[in-house]
Formats: C-alpha cells, sequence, structure tokens
C-alpha cells in the first residue's frame, strides 16, 4: 500500500492538475486515479504509455505519476503548466503596445490592463510556489542538516590552517635571522679583507653576493594533501575620516533616508520628484 506521505504526495498532485485543468476549461478523468492504494493504474506520460504497476516497484517505492500529475522534478510538466500564462501574455502584450493613452477613457482602461496584468502575475507566481515549494522545504531541510556539520569542519579547518600559518609564520623569522646572520658575516669578512688589502696595497676584493636561504612554502602529508603559503597584501582602515576621498563611495541607502525624511539639498546630490503608479487589485 501507498504510505501517508505517497498518499499526501499523489493529492497534492491531481489538485494541482485540476486547477491548471479548470484555468483551461479543459477536464482530466481523475476518477481512474488512486481507486486503489494497492495498485497505480496505467497512464500515458509524455506520449508514452506505461503498462500496469508491478506490485514489486509499488513496494520498492515507485509509482508512475498519473496523466497531468506533475512527477518531482519533471520540468517539461512545469513547462505545460506555464503555457496558458505564456499565450495570454503575448496577446495582453500586443493590446498594451497598441492601446494609447490620451484621456480619461483611454486611461481607464490602461489601469484595467494593468491590473488584470498585475493579477495574472501573481497567478503565475502562486503557480511557481505549488510547484517549489516542497522541493525548497526539502533543500532547506536537508541544508539545515548539513550545516549542523559543515560548521564544525570549517572551524577545525580554519584552526588547523591559524596553526599552519603561525608555523610557517616562524619559519619565514628564523630564515630572515639566518639570512642576516649571513649577511653580517660577510660583511665582517669584506671589511677584513679590505684592511688586509689595504695593508698590502692591493685591489680589495668586489663585495660578497648576498646569499639568499630558499623559503619552505609548501608542506606534504602522506595522504597526499598539501598546504601552502603565500603573501597576499591586504588593509584596513583605522580612522576613516582620514581615508582619501576617492576610496570613498556615496553611500544612497543613508542619501534616500534623508531625502525621504525631509531634505531637499546635498551638495553633489540632485532630488527631484518622481511620479510613480501604483495598482490596486
Amino acid at each position: 500500500m501507498l504510505n501517508e506521505a505517497q498518499h499526501d504526495y499523489y493529492l497534492e498532485q491531481l489538485r494541482i492538475a485540476r486547477d491548471a485543468a479548470e484555468r483551461e476549461d479543459e477536464m482530466l478523468d481523475f476518477n481512474a486515479v488512486l481507486d486503489d492504494e494497492e495498485y497505480i493504474v496505467s497512464v500515458e506520460m509524455a506520449g508514452q504509455p506505461i503498462g500496469p504497476t508491478d506490485y514489486t516497484d509499488v513496494a520498492n517505492g515507485y509509482h508512475p505519476a498519473p496523466l497531468g500529475v506533475a512527477a518531482p522534478f519533471d520540468l517539461e510538466t512545469a513547462k505545460r503548466s506555464f503555457e496558458p500564462y505564456g499565450e495570454r501574455l503575448v496577446e495582453v502584450k500586443s493590446k498594451a503596445a497598441a492601446l494609447r493613452v490620451k484621456d480619461d477613457a483611454s486611461a481607464s482602461i490602461a489601469t484595467a490592463m494593468a491590473g488584470n496584468v498585475k493579477r495574472l502575475s501573481k497567478s503565475i507566481d502562486e503557480q511557481r510556489k505549488k510547484l517549489v515549494d516542497k522541493p525548497n522545504a526539502y533543500v532547506k531541510s536537508v541544508n539545515s542538516m548539513a550545516k549542523m556539520f559543515i560548521e564544525p569542519a570549517s572551524q577545525i579547518e580554519r584552526l588547523l590552517k591559524d596553526k599552519l600559518s603561525g608555523y610557517h609564520a616562524q619559519r619565514e623569522l628564523e630564515r630572515r635571522k639566518q639570512e642576516e646572520e649571513i649577511r653580517k658575516a660577510q660583511a665582517e669578512l669584506y671589511r677584513r679583507q679590505q684592511e688586509e688589502a689595504k695593508t698590502a696595497n692591493v685591489e680589495p676584493p668586489p663585495p660578497p653576493v648576498p646569499i639568499p636561504i630558499k623559503a619552505e612554502t609548501v608542506t606534504r602529508s602522506d595522504t597526499g594533501a598539501s598546504a601552502h603559503v603565500r603573501k597576499v597584501w591586504k588593509a584596513e582602515i583605522v580612522d576613516a575620516a582620514q581615508v582619501p576621498r576617492e576610496f570613498c563611495s556615496p553611500d544612497m541607502k543613508l542619501i534616500n533616508e534623508a531625502v525621504k525624511g525631509g531634505i531637499r539639498e546635498i551638495q553633489g546630490v540632485r532630488i527631484f520628484e518622481d511620479l510613480q503608479t501604483i495598482l490596486r487589485t
């Protein structure tokens, strides 16, 4: 037998299909569907006949969608449910383009047309919600469950990356100390060589070439994972008042709030009155 969730799913899909049929003044045969919960009658889906459902399939949770009933994530069925709206929009668009609003009578017609289009838009959005509400709820639930595990994993990753960054920073400090020690030793050697050359009245040798110590920036593991560090220049604001003007951008949210509050003059801003049409249906 169908479980409660499957039964509710089919009833919901039948309701959606019935609503779509009524919008098109079409009638579908719903009487043959779900008469027996232990058996799903043969139907035609996308023009392909589907034979009677095998009881093994039913036991395994497979149930073909009845005619006019959208299977989960069936884009073709969803597309068909929106087609009547597309036809109406083409018709209304043509009439709207041809309409000239030149007097009270034509303005009344335009208002009526706009109201109808707004209602049509709401109907389209309601149909969209019917199709996506349950999948969206499922996706939201799965995302919430996954987030419970992703966040701790991310925290552990950040913890280890911070420790690796600290380790590499310490290694970089030691590398610079070694380079400084080598530089000082080379400078001392060169100083003595100059003194000896002066005593011997000979030309001193050329200055020593600094010996750089290669920085090891990659750490590898036996598992194949690796971590590397790179130097990135960053910036942070310590005194906003001293930041040059070219690095600042106007805050339109604050400007609009000021204008709504009655401000009518702001240097560098054009404040003007605009006309907006508000529709109520």
